[in-house]
Formats: C-alpha cells, structure tokens, sequence
C-alpha cells in the first residue's frame, strides 16, 4: 500500500511539474508545428512525466543507476536522473519549438535551476521537521512497552507519507510563484499586451543573443550550485553520513545560497527586461521623429507646389499681357511676331507642366509624394515608372500609406545612387477584395545584411534602418506583413495590407 501511494504521489508530481514546464515555453517560444491544438505543450508535460517515471521506476534504470542495490547510497548519484530529464527536455524543446537554440537552452536551465533550488531552500527546513516528529516517536515509545513497536512503525509510516506529500506540494507551489514571477518580468520588458512573450514574431523585440547569455549564465550558476550540493549531502558507508547532521550551520546556510540564487535569476530577467523596455522606448522615439520629418517633408512639398501656383497666378495676368500685344502685332502682319507668340505659349505650357502633377492617384497626399520622387528621378537620370491608385473604401489611412511610400522610395531611390547602366524604380499595386498589395523594385547589385531572416540596415547612426522598421510598423497595424527580396541584380519590396472591412468581419 505505501508503495502505491508514493507512486501515485509522484505520478501526480510529475505531471503538475510537466504542465508548468509546458506552460514556461508555451508562451515563450514559436511552435514548429503550427496547429489549433497546442501538441506542443502537451508533448512536452508527456515527455517530462514519463522520463521522470522511467528514470524512478524501471528496475533495469535504477540498476544501471544505483546498481545491484536499486537505492541512493551517494547523494551524487540523485544527479543522474536530473541529468538525463534535463537532456530530454532539450532535445524535445529543439523538436516541438523554433528559433535560436539559445532560447531553449537559457529557458530550459532556468526552469530546472529554479526546481532544484526551491527543493535545497526547502529541503534542511523539511528534513529539521521530520527528524524532530521522529525524535518525539523515540521518546514516546522508549518509555513504553516494547509490544506496540508494530503502532510506533504504522506512524512513522504514515508521518512519513504525510512528509512527502507536504513536502512534494511546498515545492510545487514555490515554483509556480518563481514561474510566474520569472514570466511576469519577461512580459514586463515592453513585450507584453496583444503577444505577451512573442519575441518571435517582431525582430526588435526578440532577444539576442547577448540578452539570453544574460539570462543563462545565472541559471547555470544555480544549476551548478545544486548539483554541488547533491554531491555532497550525504553518502552511506555502513551507516548514512548527513552533511546537514554533522554541520548544522549549513541548515541556514543552504537555503540563504538557494534564495540567493532564485534571486539572481529572476532579477536577470527583470534587468533585461529593463533593457528592452527602454529601447523599445527609444526606438518609438525614433519611429515618431522619423514620422514627423515624413510628414515635414509632406508640408513642404505641399507648400512649394502652392507657391508655385500662387506665383503662376501673380503673374498670369502679366502673360496675358504680353500675349495680347504679341497677337497685336501679328494681326498688323508682323510675321516675327506671330513666331515669338508660338514660342512664348510654348514657355507657359511647360511652366504649367511643371506645376501638373503626372500621376493621378486620386488621392492629394499621394499625389504629391509622386510628383517629388518624379522630380527627383530627373535630377538623378533614374527611370521611374507607377501604376499607383490609391485604395478606395478600405479604411487604409492616407498618412499610413505616405508612410510606406516615403520610407519604401527613399530606399530605392538610394540603392540606385551609384548604379552603372539604366538605373530603375518601378511602383506597381494591386487591390484583390480587401488586400492592399504595394510592390517596389528598383536596381540593385549590391550586398544584403540579414538577421535572423529579417532584413537590416547595412548603415550605422541614429536614423538608420527606421525606414524598414516603419514600413513593417504600418503592415502590422492592418494585419499585414512586409516581404523583401533579392535576385538579378534587382530588389523588391512587398507591404500586403488588409483593409477594415476584412478586420471587423474575422473579428466577428
């Protein structure tokens, strides 16, 4: 009977420690394998219970283990089954989740550093309680009569079950608080909300690899002190030698190193979540100054083609003017005359072309930032073609488009600067039902600057590399996404948005 009920203790153990396991990575890391279910999870809480059971069950184990004996006569050998679950663990956080193994590695020894030091902060306190409630037995039944030994060993039994049941829920439940603690700080780095661990998903909020050194390395060093202590807390050698027993100091010792470390972990990941919280502050900061000279360079552009038509009406009546003393002296059969009219309208038509906008996007926005970047293609000699209409009926706003078209041509038109032969630019769309499709290609023969599959700014300083960042910023707002791509000496840039109308009907 007591066999069964430590069985089902442990049982029970096992699976609430592999469900916080699952829940630890869950959040934390991309699954490979992208279903409605959460397989991954599941598998992971699975795979750690039956290690767990296969390690502290199987006969054939626990002789390959302990040998013939089957039982711990070295604390140094309890170090084996951490090892092979910690192994096991990995191997099945590389499978079921993606990304950087750093991550998984960080991730996984925090949580198992964090297992082993809530068990050594407890551990002395536990073992203090049931040596004491033993001694009370001795000295009770000492002064009794030697025929209730069978009662004296059903309560040992029973205060023993009671012990680890106790002990096995204390541990339990310290760790979730150092779990939840641990994810808490994560999320605090300026990652939480709508994907509350998501770093996955937005480069400037996923971690690198400096950052997850900063969270492993505390980890390890608890790992590390654990293992140490399981080396050392006891050995058997015709009777049990108890390093708690023989120095009893280490009985607050121990546990003041364990907190001491937790601690450390913990306020790794509040620290760098510090870090990220204030980049991510200046990296808004950036995004809204690299916004407001967008919309700066959209006030001056607007206010020179006024000018341009305020002067052009000044003047107007000036031309008519001399129009009509020209038309004057051809009607007197002035044939000079009549050629330097022909000229002169020649002069105002190209003037007026100038103040003419080519591309007519039925948007005004937009139709100004064409007519600068039309502009700056003849100063440059680059060829610039556009086929743009601004999207109608979709909620798009014209400032976030201005966005994507300012950062996007810019880029273009400097890749082109330096370009031997027939430099281009090309501006194409396309609107299917309520998709938004913006496609930018221009010449390229250049090398591309790539992490972790996301493409970054070649250029250092303040400002650069805002521009991709923007445009993506704008395609996540209407749940879209930003592809680039390189091949035959030309780049393509692709913003997909989704238009309003979609929004409101998937969130029905």
């Amino acid at each position: 009977m007591k066999e069964i009920i430590y069985f089902l203790v442990d049982f029970t153990e096992y699976i609430i420690m592999g469900c916080l396991l699952a829940g630890f990575l869950k959040d934390t890391l991309p699954k490979r394998f992208r279903k409605k279910t959460d397989k991954a999870a599941w598998l992971l809480c699975l795979q750690f219970m039956a290690v767990r059971l296969i390690v502290s069950y199987s006969p054939r184990i626990k002789q390959l283990i302990y040998g013939k004996e089957m039982y711990i006569a070295d604390s140094r050998q309890s170090i084996i089954p951490v090892a092979v679950s910690i192994a096991f663990t990995l191997l099945a956080g590389m499978i079921l989740y993606e990304k950087n193994r750093m991550k998984i590695l960080s991730l996984v020894t925090a949580f198992y550093a964090l297992l082993e030091l809530v068990r050594f902060t407890l551990y002395p306190l536990a073992m203090g309680i049931i040596t004491r409630i033993i001694d009370y037995y001795n000295e009770q039944f000492l002064d009794e009569d030697l025929n209730i030994s069978e009662k004296y060993w059903q309560m040992v039994d029973r205060t023993e079950i009671v012990w680890n049941i106790t002990f096995s829920a204390a541990i339990i439940f310290v760790l979730f608080l150092c779990i939840r603690k641990y994810k808490h700080y994560f999320a605090y780095g300026g990652n939480g909300g709508r994907e509350a661990y998501a770093y996955n998903t937005e480069p400037d909020g996923e971690k690198k690899v400096y950052g997850w050194a900063l969270l492993f390395v505390p980890s390890l060093l608890g790992l590390a002190f654990a293992a140490m202590l399981r080396i050392i807390l006891f050995y058997y050698d015709k009777e049990i030698y108890n390093l708690l027993d023989r120095y009893a100091e280490l009985n607050l010792l121990i546990p003041f190193l364990s907190l001491l470390c937790i601690a450390s972990i913990l306020l790794s990941v509040k620290l760098l979540g510090e870090m990220e919280k204030e980049h991510e502050k200046r990296r808004q900061a950036e995004v809204y100054q690299s916004q407001m000279e967008e919309l700066e360079a959209h006030v001056r552009d607007m206010e020179s083609v006024n000018i341009q038509i305020r002067g052009m009406k000044h003047d107007m009546k000036h031309y008519i003017a001399d129009i009509n003393a020209l038309l004057a002296q051809t009607c007197s059969g002035n044939a000079a005359a009549a050629e330097e009219v022909r000229r002169y309208v020649a002069c105002l038509q190209a003037s007026l072309a100038e103040l003419d906008l080519q591309y007519q996007t039925k948007n005004p926005v937009t139709d100004v930032i064409l007519g600068r970047y039309v502009r700056l293609a003849r100063q440059r000699g680059i060829s610039f073609s556009s086929d743009f209409i601004y999207p109608k009926n979709l909620g798009i706003d014209a400032f976030d488009i201005s966005i994507v078209l300012n950062n996007g041509l810019d880029n273009a038109f400097e890749a082109c600067e330096g370009e031997s032969g027939d430099a281009f630019v090309s501006l194409h769309t396309r609107q299917k039902d309520n998709m938004f499709l913006i496609t930018i290609e221009n010449t390229f023969t250049g090398v591309l600057a790539w992490e972790d599959g996301i493409l970054v700014s070649s250029k250092s300083g303040p400002g650069h590399g805002l521009g991709l960042k923007n445009i993506r910023g704008c395609a996540e707002k209407y749940y879209g996404r930003m592809e680039t791509a390189a091949e035959e000496g030309c780049f393509s840039l692709t913003v997909m948005l989704q238009g309003k109308m979609n929004l409101m009907t998937e969130n029905k």
